[in-house]
């Protein structure tokens, strides 16, 4: 598994680690303090490009610098379906590991899917996955298994009282139309472009706020 960090370190700011996979790179969130104007906490980016983040979380704890006040624990949509009893399993053994040395876990919402740019590539691509069975999960599908996700990590974040960053609220259509906004995606349904992010970069500190 490939690591990618982007660290930004300040002696009395409280530090903050995203671990995710594509989109948390491509958010650039060592960056968002001058983005949005704040202070009091700097922000690194661990890249580990599979749902399973053990090892990421094995090296954040056993720190003795640079040991962050909190971590967001970011799932991609590209690990969608899986095995979903093991990821809930995983995600809680990850919230348990980083309490137990006093990091505060916030985990996310995964961001929604939507279909790709009417006859681009990704177009094609998701039109052969409902036709052909190859195995291959197009975005609709997808999509199901992400909202199921989403519900249930917001349903156990408020039963343990977790703080919770709901990337998704920030980016679906509507309560009712969860899928990511059109005018969000770089054109492949997958992924996002700067708007998106922009979208994202002020939900983060006051969820930060409120975290203990």
């Amino acid at each position: 598994m490939g690591i990618d960090l982007n660290h930004a370190i300040g002696s009395e700011a409280k530090h903050v680690i995203l671990v995710g996979a594509s989109v948390g790179h491509a958010w650039n969130i060592a960056e968002l303090p001058k983005r949005i104007g704040v202070t009091g906490y700097t922000f690194e980016f661990i890249g580990e490009y599979d749902f399973d983040k053990s090892e990421a979380i094995g090296r954040i704890v056993k720190r003795t610098s640079d040991k962050p006040f909190a971590v967001f624990l970011k799932e991609c949509a590209a690990y969608f379906p899986g095995d979903f009893e093991k990821q809930k399993r995983l995600m809680q053994g990850w919230i348990e590991e980083l309490s137990k040395n006093n990091i505060v876990p916030i985990p996310t919402t995964v961001v929604p899917v939507t279909s790709p740019d009417f006859l681009s590539v990704p177009y094609f691509k998701d039109v052969l996955k409902k036709m052909l069975p190859l195995g291959k999960v197009d975005l609709e599908k997808r999509l199901r298994f992400i909202v199921e996700y989403n519900d249930w990590i917001k349903r156990y974040s408020k039963e343990k009282g977790l703080s919770l960053l709901d990337l998704e609220a920030a980016l679906r259509r509507s309560d009712s139309d969860r899928r990511l906004r059109a005018d969000l995606t770089n054109g492949d349904g997958l992924h996002l472009n700067p708007k998106a992010y922009a979208l994202l970069d002020p939900i983060v500190v006051p969820v930060l706020s409120g975290a203990k």
